[in-house]
């Protein structure tokens, strides 16, 4: 007597087959492009209880119970962190302009260094806007 095998199985669906792991609010945020835009789509309620997705009931009521308590810290914290990111962009713009002769002698001196360093800056940024 011969024992019939089960059929194989299905191959498994990728990430990019499943999509994100993560919840419409989450996704909303992520999907925003400017950083304002960004801020206040994470000072919804939404976002921040959709924090506690994917965890068992009992478990899931008591984090959401702490993430409420919690909202009005974030909202003073994404108040607070607007204006302390534009100073920090206005300070990155005055020293770039403030090193912008020793860039210029670096680059003038050591082309192939600085052309790698420019490379390996546009990775980082193409990597980020991904990731």
């Amino acid at each position: 007597m011969t024992l019939a095998e089960p059929p194989r199985p299905q191959r498994g669906t990728t990430a990019a087959e499943r999509g994100p792991d993560v919840s419409t609010a989450q996704q909303a945020v992520a999907d925003e492009r400017s950083w304002a835009r960004k801020a206040a789509a994470a000072a919804n309620p939404r976002f921040l209880l959709s924090q506690a997705e994917g965890y068992p009931a009992g478990i899931k009521q008591f984090l959401q119970f702490c993430l409420i308590l919690v909202y009005p810290a974030w909202l003073f914290v994404l108040v607070l962190f607007w204006p302390l990111w534009l100073v920090g962009k206005v300070v990155e713009g005055i020293l770039y302009v403030l090193f912008w002769p020793v860039r210029a002698m670096h680059k003038r001196n050591n082309p192939e260094e600085y052309a790698a360093f420019q490379a390996e800056l546009a990775a980082r940024k193409a990597a980020g806007r991904q990731g």
